[in-house]
């Protein structure tokens, strides 16, 4: 059995740990044993279940620019001291140069960066991480991405990554009209037009945005209601922006939940207007669950599988994105399950393919 040593920030439930969850769930671990390498002292909302899988979970000190050479010595030692990993495979975007020097320095064969963003705008914090990020073509053996875009970010233009797109889980995000009369009723939202939006609340992800699109909805179409997923990291401003636009009443703010997919089945449309993203899994979880899908236009355009997904500026105005949102009042929700997997963006095929990548590496 080969045990990869997985570098993250955290395993908390968000986008890039939950992708990494549904792989480690369903790959064949008789063969391949996933253990975590974490930048935090505090346990993360998955650790339980790593280490019921027969996964360890290692803490350490944030990670941060006055500390980019200890890790790499931090890195160094832990590997010296833990020979039996040949594998690094590293998630930490701008911050991976930085940690697979250390794995290069203990000698280990394979180095991998995944890069799961594309930073889009300009600001001194994304120019710092531009820089820091230019050690990663040097130290890595291997270089993955989830989307062409985040490739070009981390590596350059000409760098031959390997993309790997943001898998799900699709037979659990199936749409099933029993669920969805079920949860609709369970909300109280049966003769409602529901509005849908996952994510962890962040300023990139542009929570207030949504806020005044559907403030703007409700004057068109009042039996509209709005349903929120995901933890709050913005200390209650999203929730208290809600209040000043008097639509707090018919926002359902649900925090970070495990039943996603079932709530999913609620909506009539599910709405992202984040500022940039690496690779969406979320928006292929939408779809999957038929849900037609407005996204802004910053998004990679490799995201749209279906019919029913319109790419919208930002920068326009809450008009464009309201006209959408009603265009889509009388859509029929399909099972998109066999699109989905056609297309690539099935967890299974996935852990086939990077089982079968870690297996043959070394």
């Amino acid at each position: 059995m080969i045990r990869v040593l997985q570098v993250v920030t955290q395993m908390n439930r968000a986008g890039l740990e939950s992708r990494l969850m549904d792989i480690y769930r369903n790959i064949n671990r008789e063969y391949v044993q996933f253990d975590f390498y974490t930048f935090r002292k505090k346990t993360g909302y998955f650790d339980d279940e790593i280490k019921s899988l027969g996964g360890r979970v290692y803490y350490n000190d944030p990670i941060s620019v006055s500390r980019m050479c200890q890790v790499t010595k931090i890195v160094h030692d832990f590997l010296l001291c833990h020979p039996e990993y040949k594998i690094i495979h590293a998630h930490m975007n701008q911050w991976c140069g930085i940690i697979l020097k250390g794995a290069k320095k203990a000698r280990l064969p394979i180095r991998i960066a995944h890069s799961r963003t594309a930073l889009g705008k300009h600001s001194i914090k994304n120019t710092v991480k531009n820089i820091i990020k230019l050690s990663t073509n040097k130290y890595a053996t291997h270089k993955f991405a989830v989307s062409h875009n985040t490739a070009i970010w981390l590596y350059g233009k000409n760098s031959n990554a390997t993309v790997w797109p943001n898998s799900i889980d699709s037979q659990k995000f199936c749409y099933n009209a029993e669920t969805r009369a079920r949860i609709r009723a369970e909300l109280d939202m049966t003769n409602k037009y529901v509005l849908i939006h996952v994510g962890n609340m962040r300023p990139v992800k542009n929570h207030m945005f949504i806020i005044d699109v559907f403030e703007r909805l409700k004057q068109k179409k009042p039996n509209s209601k709005m349903v929120f997923i995901g933890a709050d990291h913005m200390d209650g401003y999203v929730q208290a922006y809600a209040e000043t636009k008097k639509t707090s009443n018919d926002i359902l703010f649900m925090g970070a939940r495990s039943d996603v997919n079932e709530i999913m089945q609620a909506g009539d449309v599910f709405v992202f207007p984040s500022f940039y993203e690496g690779f969406s899994g979320t928006i292929i979880e939408a779809q999957t669950a038929g849900l037609p899908c407005i996204i802004s236009d910053t998004i990679t355009h490799e995201v749209c599988l279906t019919d029913h997904i319109v790419q919208v500026p930002i920068n326009k105005g809450v008009e464009p994105w309201v006209e959408q949102i009603l265009q889509f009042e009388s859509a029929e929700r399909v099972n998109n399950y066999q699109l989905v997997c056609e297309k690539g963006y099935d967890v299974f095929t996935l852990c086939d393919n990077l089982e079968k990548f870690y297996l043959t590496c070394t």
